[in-house]
């Protein structure tokens, strides 16, 4: 069955957003959560293949820490 043009406008979305979500260098817990919800969404909605065996699991509890001022990432 061929999808309508809403159901591929709302992908199309899903995806420009979930891209943008994984620009975002230290995303906080709930940024975390949002990107997870947006790729089950995703999966869920594209029907991959190659999704289906996969556990996307959540929610992240625990968000990566900004490096301090003036150091890169990785430094100490």
């Amino acid at each position: 069955m061929a999808a309508s043009k809403e159901e591929i406008t709302e992908r199309a979305q899903l995806v420009r957003i979930h891209e943008a979500n994984c620009r975002i260098e230290y995303p906080t817990a709930a940024e975390l959560n949002f990107r997870l919800a947006v790729m089950k969404a995703l999966a869920k909605g594209l029907g991959l293949r190659e999704l289906r065996a996969l556990e996307i699991t959540g929610p992240v509890t625990a968000a990566p820490e900004r490096p301090a001022p003036g150091r890169k990432p990785g430094e100490r």
